[in-house]
């Protein structure tokens, strides 16, 4: 069997991650309503005490926007375009961790983001593995993220 080289693993999870984090722009829901609400005829309706953060997440999208644009940064440095390559943002780990670890805490503020605000959290924890293990980002447009 061959050896786990981390940054490829968590390269695969950011991309999912942030690919599926669009979803958040379809639906909009404001994930903590369940605490304080009441449940009424169309569901559960928020108490007055959280109305700044629904107005956040539904009325004005504006974690979504944060999220989408999050999501966007993460796609271009792990699927990146020729002129990224190679670069210092591209090859840095530590921006990746500390990256990821934001995206999934605005993340966790959004309903539909949940999931990928885990899985931010969880590769962010793999790639601040490959980078104590010593694993170097070499990228070539012709194959995939890396040697070790």
């Amino acid at each position: 069997m061959g050896k786990l080289i981390w940054h490829q693993w968590g390269r695969l999870l950011a991309i999912t991650s942030g690919v599926s984090s669009f979803w958040a722009f379809l639906f909009r829901k404001f994930f903590w309503d369940m605490i304080g609400g009441t449940l009424g005829p169309a569901g559960l309706i928020p108490e007055k005490n959280t109305q700044p953060l629904v107005n956040l997440v539904v009325n004005i999208p504006l974690l979504q926007i944060f999220t989408l644009l999050l999501s966007i940064f993460t796609l271009v440095l792990e699927l990146p375009l020729p002129f990224v390559v190679g670069t210092a943002v591209h090859r840095s780990i530590i921006l990746r961790v500390v990256l990821y670890f934001i995206t999934g805490f605005i993340g966790v503020m959004v309903y539909q983001t949940v999931d990928c605000a885990i899985y931010y959290v969880i590769t962010s924890g793999v790639y601040a593995v490959a980078m104590s293990k010593g694993e170097m980002m070499t990228i070539s447009l012709n194959g995939p993220a890396g040697d070790v």
